[in-house]
């Protein structure tokens, strides 16, 4: 039997893989294996950036699941 097609670009993807990042960065930190350099510092930005866009998007979605604010129409350009 064949595997189902797996749709990569999808929101459990990514916050799965900026959560791991994020993770796996700080157990790296905690084992000894980075000694604060810039780019200890340059790769904190940049899953930190990662799991705060994923964080943003779920607190969204539960915020119009309970209806305390409404989905806004895309303007057209033009």
């Amino acid at each position: 039997m064949p595997l189902p097609e797996w749709k990569w670009r999808t929101f459990p993807v990514f916050f799965a893989f900026s959560l791991g990042g994020f993770i796996g960065l700080y157990m790296g930190l905690i084992a000894g294996a980075s000694e604060g350099t810039v780019w200890f510092t340059l790769f904190s930005i940049v899953w930190a950036v990662l799991l705060g866009a994923g964080f943003s998007r779920l607190s969204t979605r539960w915020i119009l699941s309970r209806r305390w604010a409404r989905a806004q129409a895309k303007q057209r350009a033009g």
